[in-house]
This record gives C-alpha cells, structure tokens and sequence, in this order.
C-alpha cells in the first residue's frame, strides 16, 4: 500500500530531526577533505569484476585520479597502480570491540600501506578513527601519506536537508559499504566526472541459510585468489560466511541482512540526488552492477 502526502511528510520530518541530533551528538565540524583540482575520478570497489576491467581498460584507468578502498594495498595492483586516494571506512579497524583476527588485519594492512606507498597518498577514514592512536602511529611512519577524516553519520529525512548535511560534510548516506562514502567524498571534492567500477553489487545471488538456519553470504571480491601465498586477505572471503553487525560478533538474521542491502541501494538513490544538486554526473562502468540510481556506461 502506498503510503500517503501526510505519511511520507511526518516520516521525513521525523527522520530530519533524528538526523540533526546525530549530527550534533556524532559529527566532527569543520573536517577537510583533499582538493581535486577539478579532475575526472575513477573509485575502484572490490568486486570481482574489476580484474576484467583493469585487464581490458588499462588506456582509460591512467588519466584518471583514483580511489581505492579498504584491503586495495594488500593486493599487487596497489604498487602497479599508485591511487591517490585511500578511503578505509569497515568499523572493525577502529572500534574497541572486536575480533583478534580483525585486529591483526588492521595492523597488517595500515603496515602493508606505509611499506608500499613511495608516492603522495590521502588516506581519508573516519572521524571516529582519531580515538584510535595505534593504526595513527603506523601510518606517520611514511611522510608521503596525509590522514583527511569524514563524518559518516548517517543521515536521512528530507532531500533538501539531507544535501545541506552532505555539502557541510556532516554526514553520509547510511554508509553501510565503502562505496557509498567514497562517492560522497569524490563529490564534495568536487570532480567532474566521477565513475565506478568493481560495483558488482550482486549479492543476493550469494545469499544462502543453512539447515541450521545459519544465513551465510559468499562476499566476493577481485583478489580472492591473489597474494593467496604471501598475504592471505580476508581468508576464505569466497566462501560462504556469517555476515556480522557492525564491529561485534553478533551474526546478523536473514531479514537484518536483507534490510542492510536495502540500506545500501537506497543510499545510491540519496547519493545520486545530491549528485544531481552539485551538477556532477556519475557513471557506472560495471555493466551487470544490481546498482540502478547510476547510468551504466561502456567503455568502447
């Protein structure tokens, strides 16, 4: 049933104000955020469709200033491809509650970063990071790496207020993968054009409940089988697993894992309406991406 004028204006008022009270309890004001210098961006997602993209457009990547996300330095292409940006958002690294194994990824990765970085990198986290001081004194150890720090406090409610939040920097779409903050950031640096890859996006087609009535997703990403010898990223990430809530161990139920992908796609809508208010196009290049707010594009 649709919902009605009256129904949608006192959700939107509600979550409005919401909004503003998590901005003023959560938010950092006055964050910066590295400058453009009005280039085209290309933001790499971890999908396994970015092996075949890479392989088949390397002419189309060079002129591009790039994003890379989350374990990208574990990786061989990290050193091949130098990005200029680093966006790490998974809560796991800077919350205090957490598994060993998530601690020993943190460091190993924050270590992988600073030992393969011999160009100028801004690596942008959020601002909920700065309580963490261990992964901070990693990463000073490399001159060439400039920390910039993002508020992604989930914002929601009216169209015109979400924007103003996003343009103050204040917030973020529910952020519930890197892509969806990545984007926000590329657009409040101000790129012309910004496009995606890696989005594959296609995880209900991974999404399984065992006979236990354990729900487990096969989360797929474009080096689930590089570095397997040397650097075992994420270990088994192919294989069907327990998808966790937030930083704890809590295992999520089928209805919460499905509720985070509608999270995730609304989020697209939300980033592609601020998109259109700032007059920057965004053009997926992962042509089976499940993402629909975002004209696909193909790369003759």
């Amino acid at each position: 049933m649709n919902k009605s004028k009256l129904q949608v204006f006192l959700e939107n008022l509600f979550l409005s104000g919401f909004s503003l009270l998590k901005v003023i309890l959560l938010s950092k004001f006055r964050l910066k955020l590295p400058d453009s210098n009005l280039h085209d961006c290309l933001i790499l997602g971890n999908g396994p469709s970015l092996n075949g993209f890479l392989k088949d457009h390397a002419s189309f990547v060079e002129n591009k200033v790039l994003f890379c996300v989350n374990f990208f330095a574990r990786t061989d292409l990290y050193p091949q491809l130098k990005p200029t940006n680093y966006i790490i958002t998974s809560p796991e690294y800077f919350q205090g509650e957490e598994k060993e194994t998530w601690k020993n990824d943190r460091i190993r990765t924050f270590k992988t970063i600073v030992e393969k970085t011999d160009w100028k990198l801004n690596l942008i986290v959020p601002a909920l990071a700065r309580k963490q001081k261990e992964w901070q004194k990693i990463i000073r150890k490399n001159s060439n790496i400039t920390i910039y720090y993002f508020n992604n406090t989930p914002i929601e409610g009216f169209e015109s207020i979400n924007n103003l939040f996003f343009s103050l920097k204040l917030g973020s779409p529910r952020p519930h993968n890197v892509l969806i903050p990545s984007i926000l950031i590329a657009l409040n640096m101000r790129f012309k054009k910004i496009y995606l890859t890696g989005t594959d996006h296609s995880w209900t087609k991974d999404l399984f409940v065992t006979e236990d009535n354990e729900v487990l997703l096969s989360q797929k990403h474009f080096y689930d089988h590089q570095n397997k010898e040397k650097d075992e990223i994420e270990k088994n990430t192919d294989k069907p697993q327990p998808m966790y809530k937030g930083g704890s161990t809590e295992k999520r139920k089928i209805h919460e894992v499905l509720i985070k992908f509608v999270y995730s796609f609304r989020s697209y809508w939300q980033i592609k309406s601020y998109a259109e208010h700032l007059g920057i196009e965004i053009y997926n290049l992962t042509l089976d991406s499940f993402i629909d707010a975002f004209p696909k594009k193909r790369i003759e």
